[in-house]
Formats: C-alpha cells, sequence, structure tokens
C-alpha cells in the first residue's frame, strides 16, 4: 500500500501546486490590470488638473487655484488632490504625501506613480503630475486614491483560491485514495505476497490479479515464470540425484582402482606374516617342538594373523562403498591410519613416506572414509609423479586463511592436510585443467585421469577446497583445506 499512497500525495501536491500557481498569477494579473486603470484615470485627471491649475496661475488669481484644488478635492474621500511644493521639507502642509521617494523625475517634467503607505497606514497610489508655467518646476499636483478596495479584493480572491484549493484537493485525493488502493494496493499487495512465497520455494497456487490491466499480466508471467521454475527445480533434481549416482559410481571405481594398485604391495605384505604362519604351523605338526614352545609358536601365529586381518579389512573397508556420512572425526588418525595402507605400494616403488608436523588431534565434522580416499588418491598421485623414488611428506597444520572466490567469504580457521612430494612438478599449462575430470598426463593404461577430480569433489562437498603449489623439476604441495569443528 506504500505505493498507492505515494501516488496518492503526488496527484494531491501536483494539483495544489498547479492551483495556487495558477490563482497566483491570476490575481497578480487582476492587480496589474486594476493598477494600470487607475493610473490611467490619474493620468488623465492629472493631466487635466494641471492644465487649469497652469492657466490659473498665468492669470496671477492665487485664489483661483486654491478654489479649483478645493473643488477636485469634494469629490469621493477615495480620491484626493493637493498642490504640492517638491523642495518643502517633511511636515509642511505643502510637502509630498511619499516621504523618502526619488522625486527627482519630476524635476524633469516627468509624471511619476508610486504605491505608499498614509499617516494611518492604508495604501494608496500617489500620482504626481508637474504643472507647467511657473517657470521653477518644483510644483506639482498630488493625487492619491486608496487601494484598501484592490487589497480587499485581493484577499477574498486568495481566500477563494484556499478554498477550491481545498475542495478540490480534498475530492481528488479521495478519488486517489480509492482508486490507488482499490486498482493499486491491492494487486501489489498480492504480487508482493506471491513473490514472497516464491522466495520461500513456494511455487504452487497460481496468481490472479484479475482487471486485464499491466498488473494482470505481470501476474500471467510471473505464474508462468514459477511454471518454468517448477519444471526446471524438477529438472534440477532428476539431474543433481543422477550426478550424485554418477559421482558415487566413480568413486567406488575409483577406490577399487586404487585397492588394485595397492594389491601387489599389500601381497608383498602379506608374505611375510603368512610364511611365519606356516613356519610356525610346520614346527608344531612335527610334533619336534617341546612343550613350551608350542605355545610362543601359537601366540606368534596368533599374533600374525591379527596383522593379515587388521591388513585384509583395512583393504575391505576402503573399497566398500559408503553414503556420505558426516561426523565429529579426528584428522589425525585418518592420516594414520591412511599412510598405513599405503605404505607397501609405496616400498614397492621405492618411495618414502612420513608423517610431519602436529600429532595432537585435529577435529572435523567429516565423513572420514570419503577424506581417506582423497587423501589416499593425493598420495597416489605423488607416488606416481615419483617413477624413480623419492619421498613423501604428509603433515597436518592449522591456518587462518580467507577462502577463494566461490568457497564462501570471510578469513577463517582451517585445518590443513599437506602432500608434499619430490616428483616432476606439474606444467603451469596442466595446472589449469589439473582438476578436470578424465584429465591425464600419464601414459595411455596408467590412469584414467579420475583421481584428482574425485579428491577435488569430495573436498568441496565438505566445504572445503584444495590448493596447489608446484615447481617443475622439484616437486608439488597438495593442500586439503577443511573447515574445522567450531572454527
Amino acid at each position: 500500500m506504500k505505493l498507492a499512497a505515494k501516488l496518492v500525495s503526488i496527484v494531491i501536491l501536483g494539483l495544489i501546486a498547479i492551483l495556487v500557481i495558477d490563482g497566483y498569477l491570476s490575481v497578480e494579473r487582476d492587480v496589474e490590470i486594476f493598477e494600470a486603470g487607475m493610473k490611467s484615470d490619474a493620468h488623465l485627471f492629472g493631466s487635466a488638473m494641471a492644465g487649469l491649475v497652469s492657466l490659473a496661475r498665468q492669470s496671477g488669481d492665487a485664489s483661483l487655484i486654491r478654489r479649483l484644488i478645493s473643488e477636485a478635492d469634494r469629490g469621493p474621500r477615495q480620491l484626493r488632490i493637493r498642490l504640492v511644493r517638491l523642495n518643502a521639507l517633511p511636515g509642511d502642509p505643502d510637502a509630498p504625501g511619499v516621504t523618502g521617494a526619488d522625486l527627482a523625475p519630476l524635476l524633469k517634467g516627468q509624471e511619476l506613480s508610486l504605491k505608499e503607505r498614509d499617516r494611518e497606514g492604508h495604501l494608496r497610489l500617489y500620482t504626481y503630475v508637474p504643472v507647467p508655467g511657473d517657470g521653477t518646476a518644483d510644483t506639482a499636483l498630488e493625487i492619491s486614491e486608496s487601494l484598501s478596495g484592490l487589497e480587499k479584493r485581493t484577499r477574498d480572491a486568495w481566500i477563494g483560491i484556499f478554498i477550491l484549493t481545498g475542495t478540490l484537493a480534498a475530492v481528488s485525493g479521495l478519488a486517489a485514495v480509492l482508486l490507488g488502493f482499490v486498482m493499486v494496493g491491492r494487486p501489489l499487495h498480492r504480487l508482493i505476497e506471491k513473490v514472497r512465497r516464491v522466495g520461500k520455494g513456494d511455487l504452487t497456487g497460481p496468481l490472479d490479479a484479475g482487471g486485464g490491466d499491466e498488473f494482470s499480466e505481470l501476474a500471467g508471467a510471473l505464474n508462468a515464470m514459477c511454471e518454468h521454475l517448477d519444471e526446471a527445480r524438477r529438472a534440477v533434481r532428476t539431474e543433481t540425484e543422477a550426478r550424485i549416482e554418477a559421482m558415487e559410481q566413480l568413486r567406488h571405481a575409483d577406490r577399487l582402482k586404487t585397492v588394485g594398485g595397492l594389491a601387489s604391495g599389500i601381497a608383498h605384505e602379506l608374505g611375510t606374516p603368512l610364511n611365519v604362519v606356516s613356519g610356525r604351523a610346520a614346527l608344531i605338526a612335527s610334533g619336534k617342538l617341546p612343550e613350551e614352545e608350542i605355545a610362543g609358536s601359537a601366540a606368534v601365529i596368533k599374533a600374525q594373523t591379527d596383522r593379515i586381518t587388521t591388513i585384509i579389512r583395512q583393504l575391505l573397508d576402503f573399497a566398500r562403498r559408503n553414503t556420505p556420512r558426516k561426523t565429529a572425526v579426528d584428522l589425525g588418525r585418518i592420516v594414520d591410519r591412511t599412510l598405513e595402507l599405503m605404505a607397501p605400494l609405496a616400498r614397492e616403488r621405492g618411495v618414502g613416506i612420513r608423517r610431519v608436523g602436529e600429532t595432537a588431534p585435529v577435529p572435523a565434522m567429516a565423513d572420514g572414509g570419503q577424506i581417506e580416499q582423497a587423501l589416499t588418491n593425493l598420495i597416489v598421485n605423488a607416488v606416481q609423479a615419483m617413477p624413480g623414488g623419492g619421498g613423501i611428506e604428509v603433515g597436518i597444520r592449522h591456518e587462518h586463511v580467507r577462502p577463494p572466490a566461490g568457497h564462501g567469504s570471510g578469513t577463517g580457521k582451517h585445518a590443513c592436510i599437506d602432500v608434499v612430494d619430490e616428483g616432476e612438478g606439474i606444467s603451469d599449462k596442466d595446472m589449469e585443467r589439473l582438476f578436470e575430470p578424465f584429465f591425464t598426463t600419464k601414459d595411455v593404461g596408467k590412469g584414467t585421469g579420475l583421481g584428482l577430480s574425485i579428491a577435488y569433489g569430495i573436498v568441496e562437498e565438505h566445504g572445503g577446497w584444495i590448493g596447489v603449489t608446484s615447481e617443475k623439476g622439484k616437486g608439488s604441495r597438495f593442500t586439503i583445506y577443511l573447515p574445522e569443528e567450531g572454527g
């Protein structure tokens, strides 16, 4: 309803302004016409009287002049006529009625008209007409006429203007209010309510503004937009579900691929305890061991089978397809578990892995299995970057950092997992496409190009990102940034 109130206010103020300006111009025009008529009458009357006074003065009869002035002044008291001396001092009976005015034009034989208030405070029009023929040019006829009637007419005109303006403003305001609230306010209120529902995600309930005007067209366009948005939302939901399913399948496939890569290293890792178990079991089966050594051999067999079970369980846990579940986890334990799982593969490739940095618990809200998969992919990538062997350092640290564009805003506390290798490094050209799916610089058959892409997607779903710094020929640093719990 605020827009309707503004429209009503604009209409009323515009109407008042137009009426007041028109009234002012009309009053000023009437005043000018009235004053022009008075000046014309005073000029004609004064010119005639000045001629008579000049003739009487030529006759030398001073009493004749006084009689002429007296007879002329017997008319209505609104009109007065006197013979004044221009050089008379104020207070002199023959001094001009206008004091302080510039009467110099009279000395040059010109007429002069002035508006001035008399001693009683009444506004009068003073007209001075020079009297010719006396040789001194210091005598003039003063004709004054009251402007009280003009003031009253002006006052009455303004009162009429104000009454008319107030009446029209009231009537127009009432009409504008009714029309504004009915034709603008109500439809606009319905549109606002519809937009608010749309903003909250409610796209149901078509809007009917009625009236067949622009508001009706806007309502129709809004309804059409809601229908398109609803269709788009359903399509996005379907596409998102399909994308999530496809991503989960890719992640599972990536896990199986990594498991395959770990197989050779784990096979060697299982070989040693299996040999120990086989040898100890053979000794026990031969019957040649003393009774006191049989128990010791059985304990060794039990320890080695537990070791084998642990390795197999880790491998199965890593390969199993999990639904993402974020819980409070310790990133340090995830790093330790991942390093233990990757150690056989790294040793087989001649790569050493060691934990550096903080050892205290680092809490975070995350899916431990997914973070382990992302970290495993980074370590596998680091191992593959060093075909001739080398070293990998994995560490955890804390950092207050501002996320890059598209990952939130505001500096916050993050847990950082660094994977630093001594590999071949990454060129600037490849850096731009590093996390693109199916992009790989490895030979055909040695990489799918999904490892880093899946790792980046996992970290991004956890509200973080992966930063990369690299120098060609000197190795690379991959850093996983995750918001800390309560950070």
